[in-house]
């Protein structure tokens, strides 16, 4: 394999050796078995929306909205749990994850609006909606503990954040990999006029490429609901930052036509190693907003230098 064959794929497994590293002889406790599950935890509501990014960016698109559609989440989840119940409650999440993930699709193939567009618009409007619905108060269920299942349960052991992210990395891996569905969303990110052509209904996979992607979204914002036990519309303001930078830096094409899953767990789970390091070292909010914005534009370039690299042995062909 060529170097750059190898940096494209495990790269990042590279990166998060070296940062995680670093960290540890730094400060030696991040390594400790309780810390490390904590890691995987705290990075379990950026994997799951990541997840479903991944297969957004691999048709040749992203969702910015999918901030706003977690906040509307935890606030349909605050509303609803103490009359409906919990298990009504995470249908109606479902559920309007679904719907926003619906919108954003039928916007981007119907009305023909650009991607970046139809999703900035509708993340104003889908947080729009959130405050509206809770009047702009917070929601709180600190009286509902059964939801706290999602935050302190535990399976085998083994949380049941980390169990939700290993089993709807699992899921799209199979869906990405193994079926008609999945190859169908990488030929649309590889070359969209000639996937028409073909015969394959475009519309119909973004559609329900942004319908999976804002279902991923609702089990995030379960996750984050039952961690804080409060909704509210100022919740997931740089959930989509965070998410795409993870898909990018994990390996997948920023034009579309290829993702790498596995790459974009291991990014998620180096940002979330990031902000634990930082907490640690006693480092300011700020300046952990700072190191992730930095991350973002590292992915982004690292994804145009792909595609430079790509060109030029086209070219050369």
């Amino acid at each position: 394999m060529k170097a750059k064959d190898v940096w494209n794929k495990f790269g990042i497994f590279f990166l998060f050796m070296i940062i995680f590293g670093v960290f540890a002889v730094l400060i030696p406790r991040i390594a400790s078995p309780a810390n490390l599950l904590n890691i995987l935890v705290q990075s379990s509501i950026v994997s799951i929306t990541a997840a479903g990014m991944t297969l957004a960016i691999t048709s040749g698109g992203f969702d910015l909205s999918v901030g706003s559609v977690y906040a509307l989440v935890t606030c349909v989840l605050g509303k609803v749990t103490p009359s409906s119940g919990l298990m009504g409650a995470i249908f109606a999440a479902l559920a309007v994850s679904v719907l926003c993930g619906l919108i954003n699709g039928l916007i981007i193939t119907k009305l023909r609006v650009q991607t970046f567009v139809a999703t900035l618009a509708t993340m104003i409007i889908f947080r729009g909606a959130a405050f509206i619905y809770t009047g702009g108060r917070d929601v709180e269920l600190y009286g509902l503990p059964a939801i706290k299942i999602f935050t302190a349960g535990r399976v085998w052991g083994l949380p049941v954040p980390l169990l939700m992210t290993l089993a709807v990395f699992a899921a799209i891996y199979l869906l990405y990999r193994y079926t008609p569905f999945g190859l169908h969303v990488r030929a649309v990110g590889s070359n969209e006029p000639a996937t028409l052509t073909s015969g394959i209904r475009v519309d119909r996979i973004k559609i329900w490429v942004f319908i999976i992607t804002a279902a991923t979204v609702a089990l995030s914002g379960l996750i984050g609901t039952a961690q804080l036990l409060t909704g509210n519309g100022r919740l997931g303001t740089d959930l989509a930052l965070q998410a795409i930078a993870a898909v990018i830096l994990g390996g997948t094409s920023l034009s579309g036509g290829r993702g790498r899953l596995a790459g974009t767990l291991t990014a998620s789970i180096l940002l979330a190693t990031i902000a634990n390091g930082l907490n640690l070292l006693g480092v300011s909010a700020a300046y952990q907003d700072l190191s992730t914005g930095s991350i973002l534009i590292v992915a982004l370039a690292l994804g145009g230098l792909r595609q430079i690299l790509g060109r030029r042995e086209l070219f050369q062909v």
